[in-house]
């Protein structure tokens, strides 16, 4: 009787730990999603921001397109691109269909 009442609780114990690492593993992947979303870009680009805050909100930039000034492209998990056109400052932000070349949104 002991016995069996211990594999029941080693069971549920592992259960437990399986569900948590599960958990923690979506955790993860959400934050990831996040930072390569449109919205987190709308709702965490600051027109003030230097270009170390940048990287530190979003990480360094795939590419650098700019000839003159630097424009920052960022690839959303959508596949469209965000573009940071920047000299000492943030000049300005788009949200770019790149096989297009269409602007979707004007961030800053």
């Amino acid at each position: 009787m002991v016995i069996n009442e211990l594999k029941i609780r080693m069971i549920g114990l592992l259960y437990t730990v399986i569900l948590l690492s599960i958990l923690s593993v979506l955790a993860c992947k959400t934050l990831d999603i996040t930072k390569n979303d449109l919205k987190y870009f709308q709702d965490n680009l600051i027109i003030s921001m230097n270009y170390s805050q940048i990287v530190e909100t979003f990480g360094e930039p795939e590419k650098d397109i700019g000839s003159g000034i630097h424009i920052y492209v960022y690839i959303l998990n959508d596949k469209t691109e965000i573009w940071i056109g920047y000299t000492d400052k943030i000049l300005y932000a788009r949200h770019i269909d790149p096989i297009s070349g269409q602007v979707l949104h004007i961030i800053i």
